[in-house]
């Protein structure tokens, strides 16, 4: 494994945490959210990784997808809210605001120990470059 494979694989692994940080913080802000574009409430979403080719070559790496989580509403009888249907209940998307949080953080350290390799990766051809002068 080369230098350059460790980069492709730390920077694959930036860019998947990177979204999910996106997903997590997007359901957070959206946690309360009764109506979206098409009138239903937000659907949250979850973010899933796989193993995947980096780079066009065979070295393995992290690829990730935000998937929409399924179709869970909470439902809260409050019959003076806008959007409460005939029977006075109000559906809330189902998101669990501590359960996200403590996913950002996650996604934040990990997306922190990526950058580490990174720049090790980075001080180890550096070295490389200075061995051979």
């Amino acid at each position: 494994m080369s230098v350059f494979d460790t980069l492709r694989i730390a920077a694959s692994g930036l860019t998947a945490q990177r979204l999910r940080m996106d997903v997590a913080a997007s359901n957070i802000a959206n946690a309360g959210s009764t109506r979206g574009p098409a009138g239903a409430p937000y659907a949250p979403e979850r973010v899933v990784f796989a193993a995947a080719p980096v780079g066009g070559s065979p070295t393995p790496g992290v690829a990730a997808v935000a998937l929409p989580a399924l179709d869970r509403t909470v439902r809260v009888y409050d019959p003076n809210h806008p959007d409460a249907d005939p029977n006075g209940f109000v559906a809330y998307p189902d998101v669990d605001v501590a359960a996200e949080i403590a996913d950002l953080i996650g996604a934040a350290r990990s997306y922190s120990l990526n950058a580490t390799v990174t720049a090790a990766a980075k001080q180890t051809a550096l070295d490389a470059l200075e061995i051979g002068r």
